[in-house]
């Protein structure tokens, strides 16, 4: 008799994390709970984590190896392929699930159900490892919540992030804070010759298949998940932010991270399409775009063709030009250079001159809009009296752990009665 497949499928792709992945598995596996799988994937680590997971006796966790160290998002396939859930998940080895994760998902999961909704996300709380303070600063611990949930459109918030108003991890990317149904992912497998994936990066690949196959998502302002920033982070080491935070040490060690990383890109059977130049550029909007590009069969050809024209080209460089001159973090504003943006424009043929015009106007129109909506964001927290908040900085608490600041934020949730 085949056993019934599990509700959720949680897959912890991890590569050399030690130091993190006991504390990623432990708020998963430390809940009473019991219809999952936990699958962890170790793409031939070599810092003590094969020797750590063998240590493993827990009924819900299958330990995988794939045959060959992949990239990153050809591990994730990878792994991907032994989940039976009917939900599913990555999660982050530096990540966690919050300690209410699976109370939350059933009451997501069965709201988007009656919805007819494939996509679930929640907005994102974080933790920052040790080690990140030079591009974070001093905080160990964010966390914002409301008793809400939302129906977001797809088409609006997809172009919110081509366009640079907000990153394309604000989307569903199945990733530590969003669920994929099983019937999405196989229709996505259907309609590109068996794979899930077809690019890199893996999270803007995913963000991709959802915004091409679903209309709607469903998403909770109460966090599913830990987004977790460590040393080990592969974006904290393609972003190549550099502070004077960061001893020599460290920043050998990230140097050597993003060098490897770059070479499995390289080397990687998935392509990066050639309008999106170099890899290394690292831009979100452009990520996603290319993802798209990328992910063409998903789609209508009259949205690929729009994607595609020269004047959405001409309208998204002026926006990643603007974000690469006015960056969110300010670690990063020195590491603009000129001359990859430029050939950025030679390949897809659009005129520097009209970019840096229309650079002009979004920077007078954009300025003033973001600081607006930065003060409305802030009256909006302010005056919200259903919240609950947790703000911790290294400083105030050298002890702080994602598993102190789980039980913190379980408590006063708890108080609420909102789960």
């Amino acid at each position: 008799m085949n056993k019934k497949a599990p509700k959720y499928s949680i897959i912890v792709p991890t590569y050399n994390g030690h130091n993190y992945l006991p504390t990623c598995i432990e708020t998963i596996i430390s809940q009473n709970y019991s219809d999952y799988e936990l699958i962890i994937s170790d793409d031939h680590s070599i810092d003590g984590t094969r020797a750590f997971l063998e240590t493993l006796n827990h009924e819900s966790i299958t330990i995988v190896c794939p045959p060959e160290s992949l990239s990153m998002a050809e591990h994730w396939e990878w792994a991907l392929s032994h989940a039976k859930g009917e939900w599913q998940i990555f999660v982050g080895q530096d990540d966690g699930l919050q300690p209410y994760f699976f109370q939350l998902a059933d009451k997501l999961t069965k709201e988007a159900e009656k919805k007819g909704l494939r996509t679930i996300m929640s907005s994102r709380a974080y933790f920052f490892w040790q080690g990140c303070e030079y591009i974070y600063g001093d905080i160990a611990v964010g966390y914002y919540a409301e008793n809400k949930t939302k129906i977001h459109g797809f088409k609006y918030q997809a172009l919110k992030a081509l366009l640079g108003f907000q990153d394309y991890f604000e989307l569903p990317q199945m990733y530590t804070t969003a669920l994929f149904h099983k019937e999405l992912l196989d229709e996505a497998r259907s309609k590109q010759e068996g794979k899930v994936f077809s690019c890199h990066p893996q999270d803007a690949n995913l963000a991709a298949i959802a915004c091409s196959l679903e209309k709607e998502y469903l998403k909770s302002l109460i966090p599913l998940g830990w987004v977790g920033s460590s040393p080990r982070s592969a974006g904290m080491a393609i972003s190549g932010a550099k502070s004077s935070l960061s001893d020599k040490n460290m920043q050998k060690e990230r140097e050597q991270l993003k060098e490897a990383y770059l070479k499995k890109v390289s080397k990687s059977k998935l392509k990066y399409h050639e309008w999106a130049g170099d890899f290394s550029f690292g831009n979100g909007a452009l990520y996603f775009w290319q993802a798209l590009l990328m992910t063409q069969h998903l789609r209508d050809e009259s949205v690929n063709n729009r994607i595609k024209s020269k004047l959405f080209r001409v309208i998204l460089f002026s926006r990643i030009l603007y974000a690469k001159k006015f960056p969110k973090n300010k670690s990063k504003k020195a590491l603009f250079k000129r001359e990859p943006f430029n050939k950025l424009l030679q390949i897809n043929h659009c005129n520097q001159n009209s970019v840096n015009i229309l650079f002009i106007l979004i920077t007078v129109v954009s300025k003033p809009f973001e600081f607006l909506s930065k003060i409305m964001r802030g009256i909006g927290r302010v005056l919200s009296r259903n919240r609950v908040t947790l703000r911790i900085n290294w400083t105030d608490d050298t002890q702080a752990g994602m598993k102190k600041a789980s039980m913190q934020v379980s408590s006063k949730l708890d108080k609420k009665g909102w789960l």
